[in-house]
């Protein structure tokens, strides 16, 4: 099975891809520290541009220029790692070490980092330690973000980059990240579109962006299960009126939805970003441990939940291992957009009933 998404710093989050197969308690003790894996744009010594930045003259939505080149995995859109994206990510991956053949001891090499398009810097962020996040305008609807960047180069916002400079570097053994969105494209797939901010609701597959011979190489390299219908990946899964998709605690604000305030209270209900014909049951926390399970292969699924299914038992699986049950978590739909959820940690059983710990979720 291909490992989810253990975020792109090195080691550390890669090591959490183990934790899921030992017992829930041991991924709490990565909480704090895996807040740095993951998350929007956010930071103390961030600038956004509130879309007054303009793009450069000549500006085109494409990427004619390797962002970073790695022998490591490529990924498609979708990935989950708890508690920093408790939701399908919005940008792919480029690892710096291959998946399949890990190198020992840990790779450390410091790769340089390019501006894969000519862009306008739009904003700079720097949410933890070296890292930076850095968003740029390409045209008047197209922007994309590279993260995870150690900056050997001055920039501010207003500035125009073209493609091939290099603004930094990765970690030592690091990956970077690659998102991409488009003001003129809306995913369909959202139930609720308030909630997210425009790297997500006007996200495109950065892959289907690179120029040939770019494009072809990449989707030779991407990860994906041979039964995927493409090499993009997706991350609008929600299906209204049925338990597929994104929820939120009742009570959680709009615009606190996709920052780390937002991150324990989300629960998803989606599919494998390597094999979607595989469900993935993504927790941020509140109701229990942050983490990624699956259910059995015999139990319904999520898109075939709604209002009349009433009380549904989820024997929570880890996901390497889909005979060894973690938990057991109950849904119920009370409506087309709430929710009545409860997780059971360490629980055998198969059934159970709702206690006073449920909780209520939304859309």
């Amino acid at each position: 099975m291909f490992p989810a998404d253990p975020g792109p710093r090195g080691s550390f989050c890669a090591n959490l891809v183990a934790m899921r197969t030992r017992p829930l308690s041991l991924i709490t003790l990565a909480l704090a520290l895996l807040l740095g894996c993951g998350g929007g744009p956010t930071g103390s010594n961030g600038t956004t541009d509130n879309g007054n930045v303009l793009p450069p003259p000549g500006g085109v939505a494409q990427f004619s220029v390797e962002p970073m080149v790695t022998p490591g995995t490529l990924t498609s859109l979708g990935n989950l790692g708890p508690p920093g994206h408790v939701l399908p990510t919005n940008h792919v991956y480029f690892y710096g070490v291959d998946f399949t053949n890990p190198p020992s001891p840990p790779d450390q090499t410091v790769r340089p980092v390019y501006a894969p398009a000519t862009g306008t810097v739009a904003y700079l962020l720097q949410p933890s330690g070296t890292d930076w996040k850095i968003g740029f305008r390409a045209t008047s609807t197209f922007y994309y973000y590279l993260d995870h960047v150690v900056l050997t180069t001055t920039l501010k916002v207003g500035d125009i980059v073209h493609a091939g400079d290099q603004i930094g570097t990765s970690n030592p053994g690091g990956s970077i990240d690659l998102g991409a969105y488009d003001l003129s494209v809306t995913l369909p797939g959202f139930a609720n579109p308030a909630r997210y901010g425009p790297e997500t609701l006007h996200c495109v597959s950065p892959w289907l962006y690179f120029t040939e011979p770019l494009r072809s190489a990449h989707y030779a390299r991407i990860r994906r299960a041979a039964t995927a219908p493409d090499k993009d990946g997706h991350i609008d899964l929600d299906v209204p009126g049925t338990l597929a998709g994104n929820w939120y605690e009742e009570g959680l604000a709009l615009d606190q939805t996709e920052g780390p305030s937002g991150w324990p209270r989300t629960v998803a209900f989606v599919t494998d970003y390597y094999d979607p014909s595989k469900v993935r049951v993504s927790i941020g926390g509140t109701i229990a441990t942050p983490g990624i399970w699956t259910i059995p292969d015999d139990a319904p699924r999520p898109a075939a939940v709604t209002s009349p299914s009433g009380v549904v038992a989820y024997r929570l699986v880890y996901t390497e291992s889909t005979n060894v049950q973690s938990g057991l978590m109950l849904v119920q739909l009370t409506d087309a957009t709430h929710l009545k959820i409860e997780v059971f940690e360490g629980s055998q059983a198969a059934s159970a009933s709702f206690d006073g710990n449920a909780r209520s979720y939304v859309r």
